[in-house]
């Protein structure tokens, strides 16, 4: 029942979030007035999905408490990033906007990776849609084991944050809207399917040196920005001044962020994998990381199962 009491906590949250400036100065557009009715109703289904599954097999099992924790504070930090003053302190000021790109890659994406939301979402489907996606589980499980390989993770993780930062896709996601919006969403997702690979992968060796690899990459681009001696992107520096900042000093900034926390960040979780590879006794299915990758099949098969019993009876 908490997890429904967060979710209406955050409904308040997003309803404060009232239409205001974009990076452009305009109302919130169609696709970001869509993103937070999504962000809404994946809550709703996740405290639905999460309450069912609690009834029937208890919260030790399946998703406990803590993890619909991390959900909660996954979706709650992602709704931050509607609120008002912060737009439009990131419209004008790249350390800012760079503060933005990494919270919701750093913060937001592992916090719902975390909270198991397959295994909340596949409880929260009507009896036949399940049957329908369990009819074509292998396909899609398939699909999503090659999506989330450690080093497919990784490469498509590193050429979105490329693509977005280092080519003229930026300036135009600052003139335009629904590019901007975009730039949010791919970065988001790219971010899901990384962390997807890197905390729930039983190949604790492979991830260790995924994270390594994007905590160089990373870095390098954040020294790129740093000690680079023009203005990448000269629009988004506009209000610096009023931060008793020249242009250049703020992109030097956002290149800091990207490279010195940023980088901290991957690197205790390189650490953490590390100590996960060292300590783990098997491979074997009793691993939590193999009952981890295998949330969503056996809620799945558990609830099926459940409404053929049902109806049996």
């Amino acid at each position: 029942m908490r997890a429904l009491k967060r979710s209406s906590l955050l409904a308040v949250l997003v309803s404060l979030c009232t239409p205001a400036a974009a990076h452009s100065g305009a109302v919130y557009n169609a696709a970001e007035v869509s993103s937070l009715i999504l962000l809404l109703a994946f809550a709703a289904i996740y405290a639905f999905g999460v309450t069912l599954l609690w009834r029937r097999v208890g919260c030790i099992r399946g998703v406990a408490r803590d993890r619909a924790i991390m959900f909660a504070a996954g979706c709650a930090a992602l709704a931050l990033l509607y609120l008002p003053s912060l737009r439009e302190l990131s419209a004008g000021l790249f350390a800012a906007h760079m503060i933005e790109h990494e919270w919701a890659m750093l913060i937001v994406a592992p916090l719902l990776i975390l909270g198991k939301p397959f295994a909340a979402f596949a409880w929260a489907l009507p009896r036949p849609l399940l049957a329908a996606v369990t009819g074509l589980r292998q396909w899609l499980q398939t699909a999503w084991r090659a999506a989330t390989q450690p080093l497919f993770a990784t490469f498509q993780h590193a050429l979105t944050v490329w693509a977005w930062h280092a080519s003229n896709l930026y300036e135009l996601a600052l003139r335009d809207p629904t590019t901007h919006f975009w730039q949010h969403a791919c970065l988001l997702v790219s971010a899901l399917i990384f962390w997807r690979a890197m905390l729930l992968s039983p190949q604790k060796g492979l991830v260790l040196f995924c994270l390594f690899f994007t905590v160089v990459q990373s870095g390098f681009l954040g020294v790129l920005l740093t000690l680079s001696e023009r203005l990448w992107v000269p629009a988004q520096s506009a209000n610096a001044g009023a931060w008793e900042l020249t242009p250049i000093e703020d992109q030097q900034l956002a290149g800091l962020i990207m490279w010195v926390p940023a980088g901290l960040f991957y690197t205790a979780a390189a650490l953490w994998a590390a100590s996960a590879w060292i300590k783990r006794p098997s491979r074997g299915a009793t691993h939590p990381a193999y009952v981890l990758h295998h949330d969503v099949s056996l809620t799945a098969e558990r609830k099926v199962s459940h409404g053929h019993r049902g109806s049996r009876a």
